[in-house]
């Protein structure tokens, strides 16, 4: 049996497309049914980007800044971007302060300059080029550049009170870890980045005394037509 489908003419990037099309399928001739995130993978549209690697943190912002986030991702016009998850552990800490994470993303702003940290992401097809097409940096601090311009939506944030100052001495207590772990399917917001001019950009925020840490961020990039 040939199994067809009928696209949606209002995704983006579609063509007004009307004709039915033949329905995905595995080599074994089952019905493609997979979770939407496990087919972008499969097909080489997932990528993930790494601030700070192993064991070299980055060091993060002593307090928010609106315009100087810890990590930034802009994205050209004409390409679409899904941030699916955002994952945030932080290392260290100076003293006992207030300790926030946010996720923003939206229009406009300029593109981060030289002395920021660039971050290549890596596709989760190790058989396929790292060729996302975004740029993403790090540790861009004392600049004024990466914030969105318009239509900012704040889509993440975590934070606490007070963090614990962490012991030199042993001391072999539990210890309280802090860290941002957003993911698109559970919160139910889906930042989709995409313009027809200028670029729009996902920026993360984190600020705590002293802090040192990690920054992890996946995204997707869906096709943009029919046959894409």
């Amino acid at each position: 049996m040939d199994s067809r489908i009928k696209p949606s003419s209002r995704l983006i990037g579609a063509s007004g497309e009307t004709s039915f099309l033949p329905q995905k399928g595995m080599l074994d001739g089952t019905a493609f049914t997979a979770d939407w995130l496990a087919r972008m993978a499969l097909e080489g549209r997932m990528y993930t980007g790494n601030a700070g690697t192993g064991t070299a943190p980055i060091t993060m912002a002593g307090a928010y800044v609106n315009t100087a986030p810890d990590l930034d991702m802009s994205v050209p016009s004409g390409q679409l971007v899904v941030v699916t998850n955002i994952d945030i552990n932080v290392e260290a800490y100076g003293t006992t302060a207030l300790f926030e994470a946010i996720g923003v993303y939206g229009k406009g702003g300029v593109i981060a300059p030289t002395s920021a940290t660039a971050v290549t992401p890596v596709n989760h097809r190790l058989d396929i080029g790292n060729d996302s097409g975004v740029t993403i940096v790090s540790d861009g601090t004392g600049a004024t550049y990466m914030t969105p311009a318009a239509s900012i939506v704040e889509f993440a944030r975590f934070g606490q009170d007070k963090v614990l100052t962490i012991v030199t001495a042993v001391d072999t207590s539990p210890r309280e870890t802090v860290g941002l772990h957003w993911s698109a399917l559970a919160s139910g917001k889906w930042p989709i980045l995409y313009a027809t001019d200028g670029i729009v950009r996902m920026t993360v925020f984190v600020s705590g005394q002293a802090t040192t840490g990690f920054i992890s961020v996946t995204f997707v990039k869906p096709p943009m037509s029919v046959s894409g």
